[in-house]
């Protein structure tokens, strides 16, 4: 296929050379065999040094994230209070059950003394990529074992593309450093003689093309530097539509998704840190609650005086300590939820029958006082969803509305859900808005709004936006407040299409 930028070579090779090639095919000749050394230069030595730094941060990355999961198994209360029972088979199911968690695991043991142990396996999932297995060791301080062992599947293609860019930089770097002057002379001797022939006609043309898209050519080339020195946010204008244009479309488009991947890992990241800290938090606050509320009515049964004084004061302060109790026990509920959130299973949905599912079970809103309006596409749009979680998406964001909407004294309360396909022939993806009629967002609680334990209401955790876009990222897509909206709040969803 001709294309217009092989069109614009040739048409200047063709007028620059047609005239002086007569005198100076044999110079060309002899000088093809030395002008791959051009290539040869240490700025992209650099460049190959800094991507093979890069690719090294991030297996080091994923031995850091093995060591932390192996340091979460040694101090499970799960896994101690299998082991308490002194029954070999709860222990193993409680070690199959973190590998079901994990899908990076495929086997854990425990060691104890001699050559005691306990261990539990688990296959790759079919059709999972070529893997080496790693293994992993921790002190464990649960008797009678002294240590955890942990074996965990890596992409095999990790470790090798590493090792294969090491052995392609440490050759590059050589070549560097090999001797210049044979190959400078040669090719300083051909263009001495091809310039002495063509520098009346081709020089004026030749620059005049070739500065116009080597500045295009140069702004790439400084945009990835800045790539590599993880400057995410660099977008380079394609000027016009030829293929280097298409070049730097195509390059904007990756760094656009790199952000968004680097974005994505690092919220998720963070969210398992919040998990882990309701995990924690749940059990502290979860054992003292009993005795604590036995003590309060063993306070009340047991006094057999007569002041009445006193006796109206003991039953309020009891009253006191059941309703704390059990705002206490509803928050501990809501922090376990959150840190045992189920893994994402997506499965071929077509969104259509999906969102009409979605209208049936969000139907006693409009008992409420609430209108919610659908407007369901047409056509069908196939999606990777899974039905259970992106539905607990779509039900805390209309449930969120309709809240704020009950509050607000809004004259006609409205809620309406749309869904339309959106990104062109790129990005194929589908765009799910949930918009209200009311107050809307303040401006600055933006920035803060998917926060776990961020909220504006008197009551709740702020824990359901949080999960929202947890569940989100997980399916590969986007959600964010529309800072635009002109009335009201307006949370837009953006998953792709499948295929």
């Amino acid at each position: 296929m001709i294309r217009r930028l092989d069109v614009k070579i040739v048409f200047t090779l063709l007028v620059t050379t047609l005239v002086p090639m007569a005198i100076s095919i044999y110079l060309v000749g002899e000088a093809v065999d030395t002008s791959l050394g051009v290539g040869v230069n240490s700025a992209i030595a650099g460049h190959m040094e800094r991507g093979l730094e890069i690719h090294r941060q991030y297996i080091e990355a994923v031995k850091g994230q093995q060591r932390m999961r192996l340091e979460q198994l040694a101090d499970s209360a799960a896994l101690r209070a299998a082991v308490d029972t002194r029954d070999d088979a709860q222990v193993v199911a409680a070690l199959e059950k973190v590998l079901a968690a994990d899908p990076s695991l495929r086997e854990l043991k425990l060691v104890g003394p001699g050559s005691y142990e306990v261990t539990a396996t688990a296959l790759a999932p079919p059709g999972a990529k070529a893997e080496r297995l790693v293994t992993r060791s921790a002190p464990i301080a649960i008797e009678p074992y002294t240590s955890i062992d942990a074996v965990f599947g890596v992409e095999a293609s990790l470790l090798e593309s590493y090792t294969a860019a090491g052995k392609d930089t440490a050759t590059y770097e050589a070549l560097v450093r090999a001797p210049p002057q044979y190959l400078n002379r040669r090719v300083i001797y051909v263009y001495l003689a091809i310039l002495g022939v063509i520098v009346a006609g081709s020089v004026t043309l030749g620059v005049f093309w070739t500065r116009a898209h080597a500045r295009r050519i140069h702004r790439l080339s400084a945009a990835t530097a800045q790539v590599a020195r993880g400057d995410l946010s660099v977008r380079v204008d394609p000027g016009s539509g030829d293929e280097v244009g298409e070049l730097v479309e195509s390059f904007n488009g990756m760094v656009a998704e790199l952000g968004a991947s680097r974005t994505r890992i690092e919220y998720l990241q963070k969210i398992s840190a919040w998990q882990e800290m309701a995990r924690r938090l749940a059990h502290e606050i979860k054992n003292p609650l009993t005795p604590i509320h036995l003590a309060a009515q063993q306070l009340r049964e047991k006094y057999e005086g007569d002041d009445p004084a006193f006796r109206r004061l003991l039953d309020q302060s009891t009253e006191i300590i059941e309703e704390e109790v059990a705002t206490l026990r509803r928050l501990t509920s809501d922090f376990s939820a959150f840190a045992r959130l189920p893994e994402v299973r997506p499965q071929l949905v077509d969104l259509r029958e999906f969102l009409e599912e979605c209208e049936q079970s969000l139907m006693h809103l409009g008992e409420q006082g609430v209108a919610v309006v659908w407007e369901i596409p047409s056509d069908p749009i196939p999606v990777l969803i899974d039905r259970m979680m992106m539905k607990r998406v779509l039900d805390n964001l209309t449930r969120n509305a309709a809240e704020a909407l009950a509050g607000a004294g809004v004259p006609d309360p409205r809620i309406r859900i749309t869904a339309a396909r959106t990104g062109g022939r790129k990005r194929n993806e589908v765009e799910l808005r949930v918009a209200d009629n009311g107050p809307g967002i303040q401006p600055e609680h933006h920035p803060s709004i998917f926060d776990p334990y961020f909220t504006t209401k008197s009551e709740g955790t702020g824990l359901g936006l949080a999960i929202c876009k947890k569940i989100v990222l997980e399916h590969g897509g986007r959600i964010w407040v529309d800072e635009d909206a002109a009335h009201g709040a307006v949370f837009v969803v953006v998953i792709p299409i499948a295929g």
